[in-house]
C-alpha cells in the first residue's frame, strides 16, 4: 500500500523525507510537509495526521465508486474549542463550493442532527441541480435539515436501521404547528403579543418548507403524492426527533437503497471522539 504523507495528504515517493519529531521519525512527501508539521502545536500535528487518515480512506471511497466523495459530518474534533454541531453556513460554503467544482457523480455523507434553514436550503438546492447524480449516504442519521438535504438527491443510501426525520420548522424551541394552532385553542386577548407574532412567522415558515419539499421533490413522484409527503414531513404530526427509518422512507415512495459502502464506517472510526448534539436539538 502506498505510504501518504501525515500532513498533506499526498502519496510518498521513492524514500520520501523523513524528520525527527518528539523522538519520533516521521516520513513525509516534501522538506515543505516536514517543517511545516514541525511548525504545529500538539493539536495541530493531531488534525493534520487524522485528515491525512480520512483523506487517504475518502480517496479510496472514490476509486471504489467511480464518484467524488464529499461529507458533512457533525462531530465535536479534539482540536476544536467549540461545539458547533449543527449544519451551520460554513458548512453551506464549504458543500457548496464542492459540489460546484465537480463535474461527475457525487457521493455526499451525511451525519447530522440538522440545522439552520437557510443554511440547510442552499445546500438542498446545489445537490438538485447538481448536473451529474448525487446520492446522499446515510450510516446513523440525517434528522431535520440533514433529511431536506436527502430529499433533494437522486438517491439514499440506509441502513435498515439508518434514520431521516421530519423538516417541521422549529422557531424559538417550538414546533410551527403548535404555535400556528395556538390561537384558536386560547383568547387571542390572553396570548401575548411575542407568541402572536411568533404564530404568524411559523405559519409562514411552514408553507415556505412545505413549496420547497414539494419542488424537492417535483420530478421523483407525481404532484399528489409529492404534496402529501411534504404535508406529511412538514405538518407537525410527529414530534421533531421521530425517526424514519429504511422500510419507512421506503414506502414514501423515495429512491432509497439499503446497504452503505464499508469503507465508510472507516471514516465513521477516525471520528469517534467529543459529543454530538441529541436530534430533537436541531434548530430546523
Amino acid at each position: 500500500m502506498t505510504e501518504k504523507c501525515i500532513y498533506c495528504g499526498m502519496e510518498i515517493e521513492g524514500k520520501g523525507i523523513i524528520k525527527k519529531i518528539d523522538d519520533e521519525d516521521i516520513k513525509f512527501c516534501s522538506r515543505h510537509c516536514a517543517v511545516m508539521f514541525d511548525g504545529l502545536e500538539k493539536k495541530g500535528r493531531m488534525k493534520a495526521a487524522i485528515m491525512a487518515e480520512r483523506n487517504a480512506i475518502i480517496e479510496d471511497i472514490e476509486k471504489e465508486r467511480g464518484t467524488r466523495v464529499i461529507t458533512m459530518i457533525h462531530r465535536r474534533e479534539p482540536w476544536e474549542e467549540k461545539d458547533d454541531s449543527q449544519i451551520n453556513i460554513e458548512d453551506t460554503e464549504h458543500v457548496l463550493m464542492r459540489i460546484r467544482q465537480t463535474p461527475e457523480d457525487v457521493d455526499l455523507m451525511l451525519h447530522t442532527p440538522g440545522g439552520f434553514v437557510l443554511a440547510s436550503e442552499m445546500i438542498a438546492m446545489a445537490v438538485k441541480n447538481h448536473p451529474a447524480k448525487v446520492t446522499v449516504i446515510i450510516p446513523f442519521y440525517a434528522m431535520s435539515g440533514g433529511t431536506l438535504i436527502a430529499l433533494a438527491a437522486n438517491e439514499i443510501m440506509m441502513e435498515k436501521d439508518s434514520v431521516l426525520g421530519p423538516v417541521d420548522p422549529q422557531l424559538g424551541g417550538f414546533p410551527a404547528g403548535a404555535l400556528i394552532s395556538l390561537p384558536e385553542k386560547k383568547p387571542v386577548e390572553t396570548i401575548s403579543d411575542d407568541y402572536i407574532m411568533l404564530s404568524e412567522e411559523a405559519r409562514k415558515s411552514l408553507i415556505r418548507v412545505q413549496k420547497m419539499v414539494m419542488w424537492l421533490l417535483e420530478d421523483k413522484m407525481d404532484k399528489e403524492n409529492a404534496e402529501e409527503l411534504a404535508e406529511f414531513l412538514t405538518g407537525g404530526y410527529m414530534t421533531h426527533d421521530m425517526p424514519i427509518v429504511f422500510d419507512v422512507a421506503k414506502s414514501f415512495g423515495l429512491n432509497v437503497k439499503q446497504g452503505i459502502p464499508k469503507k465508510i464506517y472507516e471514516l465513521i472510526r477516525t471520528f469517534e471522539f467529543g459529543a454530538c448534539s441529541r436530534p430533537q436539538s436541531a434548530k430546523y
